[in-house]
């Protein structure tokens, strides 16, 4: 698949200088893959209801093998490195299209990965800049997402291993249905939007909007809209995971166990992870962050030095390396908290 494939909108040129975010507004990056973050709060509270919401999941996702997604058996879980890490990837390709044991030639918009702490008490998700300008093993210098379509998921795995300084523990990927799944699933979602704007016979106002999947869909990914394009995009999915969220862990969703037993059941077949994340895990580890809520989640970006443009005129985002530095041992040594709340501003 080359750059200008169904991939909607995934490769255009991101010439745009970044807004630097208020730390305040607990800035929310990336929605669609945090999805699996939604799936670990949805369980919250849900005490007797844990293991079959798990069970539930994982006989609808769809299991990857080890070698389709790290090319050899998958990290050892009890690692010297504390935390867990899980890479979530996005992708508006439909996935029951792809084919996952060569998926070169697809690229994913959005990189994240989500850091859980030994103690369980918060997470951190970190959103990496699909541009960003890294080394690539055996390719050289390329953007981060096109290791995925130069060497299938494998060479994505390690790429962005290398990225953060330690290995990954768990992979997972959604495309967009499932995003649309849960949204309606909910009954729609409330967002508020910085900004008014028109898009697909839809009108968003600046604001408090309610939206369902279709309108949801439309306000994640517009960016041709809006003077800072792909900037303000990355936004609007911060104030919609952000309203998911909220949706999510309202009374009225965690008193229901049938809504939330559907609401797993309707997006997770659009969900394709490695064998690890299963029931057991994800109670696990929902039971062990019982005590988790919105504000313990922290959402921040990799570290950038601005954007530019390659040697073969490509538009690229610069890697701010003595930064990366400390996000590595941050994640190295599991204070990936302590970096959010000590990295400079303009890194968040």
């Amino acid at each position: 698949m080359s750059d200008h494939s169904s991939f909607d909108d995934l490769f255009d040129s991101q010439e745009e200088r970044p807004q630097r975010p208020r730390r305040k507004k607990k800035v929310w990056r990336k929605i669609l893959v945090a999805l699996l973050v939604i799936v670990i709060l949805g369980v919250l509270g849900v005490g007797l209801y844990l293991w079959n919401v798990g069970r539930t999941f994982d006989n609808n996702a769809n299991k990857l093998t080890d070698e389709q997604i790290f090319g050899t058996e998958r990290p050892d879980d009890q690692k010297e490195d504390g935390g867990t890490n899980i890479l979530l990837l996005g992708s508006d390709e439909p996935m029951d299209q792809v084919d996952v044991n060569d998926s070169r030639g697809l690229r994913s918009d959005t990189i994240m990965v989500m850091h859980i702490p030994e103690s369980g008490s918060n997470v951190q998700v970190m959103s990496i800049p699909r541009d960003s300008w890294v080394d690539i093993e055996g390719h050289g210098k390329a953007k981060i997402n096109s290791a995925l379509s130069t060497g299938g998921l494998p060479l994505a795995v390690s790429t962005i291993s290398d990225f953060i300084g330690t290995e990954l523990d768990h992979v997972a990927i959604i495309d967009f249905e499932g995003f649309k799944a849960l949204t309606d699933s909910l009954g729609g979602v409330t967002v508020n939007s910085e900004q008014a704007f028109e898009k697909n016979g839809y009108t968003f106002t600046k604001g408090e909007n309610v939206l369902d999947g279709d309108e949801a869909l439309t306000f994640v990914r517009e960016r041709k809209s809006f003077q800072d394009g792909d900037f303000q995009r990355a936004r609007n999915q911060q104030a919609f995971i952000r309203g998911l969220t909220n949706e999510i862990i309202s009374a009225d969703t965690l008193s229901n166990p049938k809504k939330i037993q559907n609401m797993v059941k309707d997006f997770s077949p659009y969900m394709y992870v490695d064998s690890g994340l299963d029931a057991q895990y994800i109670s696990a580890t929902a039971f062990a962050m019982r005590d988790v809520r919105p504000g313990d989640i922290e959402f921040f970006t990799s570290p950038t030095a601005g954007v530019g443009t390659s040697s073969d005129g490509q538009s690229i985002v610069n890697v701010d390396e003595e930064e990366l530095k400390k996000v590595q041992d941050a994640y190295k040594n599991d204070t990936v908290d302590e970096y959010v709340q000590n990295a400079p501003e303009s890194h968040l």
